[in-house]
């Protein structure tokens, strides 16, 4: 008897369940979820490094899992391909090593998962170093590669920009490197409404920015407060979503009845004709529903503003912004 065909999705952070779940359901792919990480995913820091190592049993059961899962389903089908939802993190790194190890025949691909700058990730010889070291000692790499790194066959990236990247700074392969937004954000694809949109109607989308230590709490908030005044100046209704992982609470910057706050993104994307916020990936979603977007740099936001590449339309907040109250 003929086996079936089947792909694979790996999820390697919990929380990122919920924006694949879509996909995985779309596109009937045999899945896997790993779990109880919690806080262990983002950053660098020696404490972050301690506490991986420290937790490096949870990776290693977690792979286990997933081995066990991908060989009871290789007993009656083929698996051709596993879709990694990142593979810049340290979890990726790891778990691409071993997949690479016992599964070698099966393609390995890689997804783009938020905004990058487009410069090579940074500090690889001391990342490098660290992660030989800690790995001969300890048996797992505590840092990841960052993005656009070579360690899966083919990578699915946002646009044309971020595949070009990839194929003239990082040496991919013309034919292994693939834009497809429609793919990567499946959902906001279909459910796309005609008819709803008003011309006078913004999207504001706030972002952690003190959260990811981009600013301080006063100047998030001295910076949305201002957008939102010279949104309000500009249009008749100003619709606001908060960043679902943000803990600011953005209720007093809703005092004016031109502003309301939403709850789905999807909704607020059906319904404006334009949209701002500063280095969001929801700024690239927006595009999807035929919405004229505007990313917000500011001097007091600190990142690799190479990162502003990447958006159609850049408005400087001190000297467009700012200026426009005078």
């Amino acid at each position: 008897m003929e086996k079936n065909r089947v792909k694979f999705f790996v999820v390697l952070e919990e929380h990122m369940l919920e924006r694949y779940s879509y996909i995985i359901e779309k596109y009937n792919f045999e899945n896997y979820c790993f779990q109880n990480f919690n806080n262990l995913q983002i950053g660098v820091s020696l404490q972050k490094i301690l506490k991986r190592v420290k937790h490096r049993n949870i990776l290693r059961i977690e792979y286990a899992r997933l081995k066990q899962r991908i060989s009871d389903l290789q007993k009656e089908n083929i698996v051709e391909s596993i879709y990694l939802s990142n593979s810049e993190g340290y979890i990726a790194h790891n778990v691409i090593i071993k997949l690479r190890k016992d599964f070698p025949n099966i393609e390995l691909v890689g997804l783009q998962h938020g905004v990058f700058e487009l410069v090579p990730p940074p500090n690889k010889l001391i990342r490098k170093v660290i992660n030989n070291t800690i790995n001969f000692l300890f048996g797992m790499f505590p840092l990841g590669l960052g993005f656009g790194e070579k360690n899966v066959d083919k990578y699915i990236v946002y646009n044309e920009k971020y595949r070009q990247f990839l194929i003239n700074e990082l040496k991919w392969e013309h034919d292994d490197v693939i834009s497809d937004m429609s793919f990567l954000k499946a959902e906001l694809y279909d459910k796309r409404q005609n008819g709803l949109k008003n011309e006078s109607t913004v999207l504001f989308l706030m972002q952690c920015l003190s959260k990811s230590n981009m600013c301080s709490i006063e100047e998030e908030e001295y910076l949305n407060e201002k957008v939102i005044e010279f949104l309000t100046d500009k249009y008749e209704k100003v619709l606001v979503k908060n960043h679902p992982a943000c803990i600011n609470n953005s209720d007093k910057l809703l005092q004016n009845k031109k502003v309301e706050k939403i709850d789905n993104l999807i909704d607020g994307f059906n319904q404006c004709s334009y949209a701002y916020s500063y280095s969001s990936t929801a700024l690239l979603e927006a595009e999807i529903f035929d919405i004229e977007s505007f990313a917000i740099n500011s001097q007091l936001v600190k990142e690799d503003k190479s990162i502003y590449k990447v958006f159609s339309n850049v408005i400087s907040f001190e000297n467009e912004i700012m200026k426009s109250f005078l």
